[in-house]
C-alpha cells in the first residue's frame, strides 16, 4: 500500500490508503477525512478544506503548499513477512 506525507509547520499531514480504492487524511492521530484517491486528500490540503481548525485558519496566510502528490513524499507500506 502506499501512503503520503507531507510536513507542514503544524504537523504531519499523511495519506494512508486503506483498501484498494479508499484513502483516508490525517494528522497527527486524528483522522480527517476519507476519499477515493489520494489527489483528493492532497487537494483539500492544498485548499485549506481539512476540517483542521488550525491548518484551515491558515488559508491565504501559508505560501508553497502542494497542489498535487508531486510535492508529498510517498512511503511504501511493506506487508509483514511470516
Amino acid at each position: 500500500m502506499k501512503n503520503y506525507i507531507y510536513n507542514a509547520d503544524i504537523g504531519t499531514f499523511e495519506i494512508r490508503q486503506t483498501g484498494h480504492l479508499f484513502y483516508q487524511l490525517w494528522i497527527r492521530e486524528e483522522l480527517l477525512g476519507e476519499y477515493a484517491s489520494p489527489e483528493q486528500a492532497a487537494t483539500d490540503v492544498a485548499e485549506f478544506n481539512t476540517n483542521y481548525v488550525e491548518w484551515d485558519k491558515l488559508e491565504n496566510k501559508v505560501e508553497n503548499v502542494p497542489a498535487d502528490l508531486s510535492e508529498w513524499t510517498a512511503v511504501s507500506e511493506e506487508a509483514p513477512r511470516e
